[in-house]
C-alpha cells in the first residue's frame, strides 16, 4: 500500500516499525504515519515525539505499528539500537557493570510488555515467550547477593501504564525477597502477577478513563482486575493459579474496603499484599513527581506507606517493608 510522495517526489513505500521499539518522548530521525483505513496519515514529523500519553491511547486502541518510508527504514532501524544502548550503557553507569546482563534482561523484559499491552488479544506464545524472558531474569538476580541493591535502584521515571507495571515487578520482587521469599517459582509468580496488574486497565477505551466523575468509569476501575484476570486465565496452560489471584485481588485491602470482591486479611493471597505496597508505591511517586520533581518524591510515598496503620496493608508485613525503603530511597 502506497499514500503520497516522498522528497525525492517518489511514491512512498512504507515499512511497518513495531512501537515496542519506539521510545516515548525522545525525538523521532525521520517522519512516522499511522495506517488507518488503509490508508498511511502523516502521525509525527522529524525530531517531533510520541508522547507518553500517546502510549497508553495507542495501548488502549491496540495499535500495534507505526510506520516510516521505506528509504528510511534503516536510519530508523539504526536509531532504536542507539536510543535502546544509551539506555541500556546509562543505567550500567549509574548500577555497575556487573549488572549488565540484569539490566539487559530488564529492556528485553519492558519491551516484551510493551508488545503485549499493544497487542490486540493476549495469545499463549506470547505470554509464554515473556514468561520465559521473567524465568531467566529471575534465576540470574536470585542467584545474586547484591540483586535487592540492583532491584531498587530500577525504578523508571515513564509514566507510561507498561513502565508503572514493569517498575511494580521490580519493586515487587525486591519487597518479596526482604520478606524472606528466595524461591524461583515464588518471585516468578510475584513478578508475573505485577506485570499483568493493570492489563485489563490499559485496555479501557480512553474517552472513559478521561470521565473520571462518571458511572461507566467507575464501573470500569472496579471490573478491571477481575477482568485482567479472565483474560489472562484464558491461558492456563502458559500462566500459573497464582498470577490470576494476584491480578485479580491487587486492589483488595487489608481492612476489607478494596475492590473488586472486599476481602479482608487472610482472604488476600500473601503475595497479592506485596504487589499491592509496590503498585501504590510506585503511583504515589508518579504522583509526588509531578509536583516537586526531586528525592522527596519518595519519602512522600513511605510516608503514605507509613500512615496507613494497618487499612490497605497487612500490619505484619509492613515494618521490615518500610525499612527496606527508607534505605533504599
Amino acid at each position: 500500500m502506497t499514500n503520497g510522495k516522498n522528497k525525492h517526489g517518489k511514491e512512498i513505500i512504507f515499512t511497518a516499525i513495531p512501537l515496542s521499539k519506539i521510545k516515548p518522548d525522545v525525538p523521532l530521525p525521520t517522519a512516522v504515519f499511522l495506517k488507518i483505513n488503509d490508508k498511511h496519515i502523516k502521525f509525527k514529523e522529524k525530531d517531533d515525539c510520541v508522547t507518553f500519553d500517546k502510549f497508553d491511547t495507542f495501548i488502549a486502541k491496540n495499535v500495534q505499528y507505526l510506520y516510516v518510508d521505506q528509504e528510511e527504514a534503516p536510519e530508523f532501524i539504526k536509531w532504536i539500537a542507539k536510543i535502546k544502548k544509551k539506555k541500556i550503557d546509562d543505567t550500567i553507569a549509574a548500577l555497575g557493570s556487573q549488572n549488565r546482563k540484569s539490566i539487559e534482561q530488564v529492556e528485553e523484559i519492558k519491551e516484551k510488555i510493551y508488545d503485549t499491552f499493544l497487542s490486540e488479544k493476549l495469545s499463549p506464545e506470547m505470554v509464554g515467550l515473556l514468561k520465559e524472558n521473567v524465568s531467566d531474569f529471575i534465576a540470574n538476580i536470585s542467584k545474586d547477593v547484591t540483586a535487592i541493591d540492583f532491584l531498587k535502584l530500577l525504578r523508571s521515571e515513564n509514566p507510561s501504564i507498561a513502565d508503572h507495571s514493569v517498575n511494580v515487578a521490580n519493586l515487587s520482587v525486591y519487597l518479596a525477597m526482604v520478606l524472606g521469599n528466595g524461591h524461583q517459582f515464588v518471585l516468578e509468580n510475584v513478578y508475573l502477577g505485577a506485570l499483568f496488574h493493570d492489563y485489563a486497565k490499559a485496555k479501557i477505551p480512553v474517552d472513559i478513563l478521561e470521565n473520571t466523575n462518571s458511572h461507566i468509569y467507575s464501573q470500569a476501575i472496579n471490573d478491571h482486575p477481575i477482568k485482567g484476570a479472565s483474560q489472562i486465565r484464558k491461558l492456563f496452560s502458559a500462566v500459573p493459579e497464582q498470577v490470576f489471584t494476584i491480578v485479580e485481588q491487587h486492589h483488595e485491602q487489608f481492612n476489607g474496603k478494596g475492590f473488586p470482591r472486599g476481602l479482608a486479611g487472610l482472604q488476600i493471597y500473601e503475595l497479592t499484599k506485596i504487589v499491592s505496597v509496590a503498585n501504590i508505591f510506585d503511583n504515589q511517586v508518579s504522583l509526588n513527581s509531578k509536583r516537586t520533581g526531586d528525592q522527596s518524591m519518595y519519602k512522600l510515598a513511605i510516608k503514605f506507606l507509613e500512615y496507613d496503620r494497618g487499612k490497605h496493608f497487612d500490619p505484619k508485613i509492613m515494618p521490615k517493608i518500610l525499612n527496606s525503603l527508607r534505605l533504599s530511597f
